[in-house]
């Protein structure tokens, strides 16, 4: 989408609301210049001692009343209908960018740092919202406010009035100069901004680390850095504004000594009226407030214009086409409790020199039926996290190699496909919650929220409910930022109970175990298999001790499935099975 039509599209949201406030900035524009022909009216009888005069006097009077108070109401209701837009318009924007950034593949993440995101939608659709706010039609109340109010000076005096644009004209050439500084300097200041939050955000996720590691006075130097860099455009922005920005406003002093002046030689000549002369002052100055307006309207336009672009970087980013496509509820239904079948998967990364002797996976071969228990049992940098990240589509895949039910998963979308298969990583993130909040995390049955007795079950089935049964608030213990309360084998095991509350056809337990002992291990094991007996599970591994109850284990090497079977039948044909099993008991026994 272009800049231009994503203009419009967002101006169309809220056509009717625009429609609204511009004919109320038009009929207040227009009040504001009738109210000064009553007034001059009004003062030209102020000398004259007749009936008709006084009676006359009064009622140009009660029409000065009149009309304010009519202006003052369609002024507020303009303000009301002035604002609006610009937070319909925020609204809107914030659900469109997050629903862009859920649908973008992960290489996109990989280049927009955390930090960076933040700022844009909380920096960037700020200053949009002012753009379509006040910024978009305060362009109108200005051109109103130019046509309207310059034709009634006419009327009162043609000469005075073009002496009196001739301030007005110089300072908008000097005006302009400034503004073509002010965008540049615009732009690398929210570029800034962004550098510093995502500079800010890198540094408080890993807060611990810098205390411990006594690195606080570095970080605060190169925080300082960004952060002064940040100050020095900030000032320069400053430098300008007060030189160019009030320049207007003296342009309307000069312009109001300019009317005094001439205004009082015309009054000599008789060509003008005292009430002509204050009515001109009058217009002099609704002619000056929006231009003394313009340098705020110029900054909104300019910091609109750059939030614009920025946020385009995300809207305008292409989402995969098979990512656009959705199943149908049939189409879904069809492919529940359906066969994993994965044929000659090899995988190599993208930036790899030499692709082939590169290859984290090699020709793998495998299935998983519904129901079944699968393990993958292999060392660090045997291809485990890789092959887990295919099967879950976290990488682009080459079509042909990983089927559902007979269906290809390169011809799903991510979201479908992650209807049916869920992952569990060995590094789960949690949110800043409670506990029970955390399980029951986007689960829901039947478009009701998932009883608390369920949340019990799976913290139960996890081994994780004794734990909370310590803690002062039980399951309604925050678990802090990123669950910093939670030991590494609390958080692994809160994983499990989410995943359990609403099981998917195929669950992908990938190393999580690793920071449990082994008796929990197995507990944890057998109550995950009475739980999901009609889903399959692949346990991902580097210990035998979570694969011998397995229906089936892949032994894993250098991108290669080397072995494959039962735990009876590895531990009898395969000998890196066989010693990595024995090791392990050893293990086992020695730290017992």
């Amino acid at each position: 989408m272009t800049k231009s039509k994503f203009i419009m599209h967002y101006l169309l949201l809220n056509k009717f609301s625009y429609l609204l406030a511009i004919v109320c900035i038009f009929i207040v524009n227009y009040l504001q210049v009738e109210i000064p022909r009553y007034i001059q009216l009004a003062v030209d009888l102020l000398n004259q001692s007749t009936l008709e005069s006084k009676a006359g006097l009064v009622e140009n009077v009660e029409w000065v009343i009149a009309l304010s108070v009519v202006m003052v109401v369609v002024r507020i209701l303009s303000r009301m209908y002035a604002l609006n837009p610009g937070r319909i318009t925020e609204a809107a924007l914030k659900n469109d960018v997050f629903h862009r950034l859920n649908r973008l593949p992960s290489t996109f993440h990989d280049k927009f740092a955390s930090g960076k995101l933040i700022s844009i939608i909380n920096n960037d659709l700020n200053g949009i919202r002012l753009f379509y706010g006040i910024g978009f039609l305060q362009l109108f109340n200005i051109l109103f406010a130019l046509s309207l109010t310059p034709i009634w000076m006419w009327k009162i005096s043609p000469e005075l009035t073009l002496y009196s644009v001739i301030p007005i004209a110089i300072a908008a050439i000097i005006f302009r100069i400034g503004f073509r500084k002010l965008r540049a300097l615009h732009a690398e200041r929210l570029n800034r901004l962004q550098d510093l939050s995502e500079q800010l955000m890198n540094y408080l996720s890993g807060i611990d680390l810098i205390k411990n590691q006594q690195m606080g006075d570095w970080v605060t130097n190169e925080v300082n850095k960004v952060n002064r860099r940040l100050y020095d455009c900030t000032m320069q922005i400053a430098k300008i504004q007060t030189i160019y920005m009030p320049i207007l406003d003296y342009a309307n002093h000069f312009m109001k000594v300019l009317i005094l002046g001439l205004g009082g030689y015309y009054l000599l000549q008789a060509k003008l009226t005292i009430g002509e002369i204050t009515a001109f002052l009058s217009y002099s100055v609704l002619l000056a407030l929006p231009l003394m307006h313009l340098g705020r309207i110029v900054t909104v336009y300019q910091m609109g214009m750059i939030s614009i672009d920025s946020v385009q970087n995300i809207l305008n980013n292409a989402v995969p086409s098979t990512d656009m496509l959705r199943m149908d509820d049939n189409e879904k239904s069809a492919l529940r409790r359906s066969t994993l079948l994965v044929q000659n998967l090899s995988y190599g990364y993208p930036n790899a020199k030499d692709k082939q002797s590169q290859m984290v996976l090699k020709d793998l071969s495998f299935s998983i039926e519904p129901g079944e228990k699968v393990g993958v049992l292999g060392s660090i940098g045997a291809g485990k996290s890789t092959l887990v990240n295919c099967l879950n589509h976290h990488l682009s895949l080459d079509p042909g190699q990983i089927f559902w039910g007979g269906k290809d998963i390169t011809q799903m979308s991510r979201q479908d496909w992650r209807s049916y298969v869920r992952t569990i990583t060995q590094d789960p993130f949690l949110f800043s919650a409670t506990i029970s909040e955390n399980v029951k995390f986007g689960a829901k049955r039947k478009n009701q929220d998932v009883d608390e007795l369920d949340v019990a079950q799976v913290l139960e089935l996890s081994q994780l409910q004794e734990d909370v049964q310590r803690f002062g608030a039980r399951d309604q213990t925050l678990v802090g930022e990123k669950g910093i309360m939670l030991s590494g084998g609390q958080k692994q095991r809160l994983s499990i109970a989410r995943a359990l509350l609403t099981p998917s056809d195929l669950i992908i337990m990938d190393n999580v175990l690793s920071a449990v002992d082994y008796e929990t291990e197995r507990t944890i094991l057998k109550g995950v298999f009475n739980r999901i007996q009609e889903q399959s599970l692949l346990v991902v591994s580097h210990r035998v001790s979570a694969l011998e109850y397995m229906d089936k284990i892949l032994v894993l090497e250098q991108g290669e499935i080397i072995a494959r079977g039962t735990h009876a039948e590895l531990l009898e044909s395969s000998s890196y099975y066989r010693q990595t099993w024995e090791l392990q008991q050893h293990e086992s026994e020695a730290s017992a």
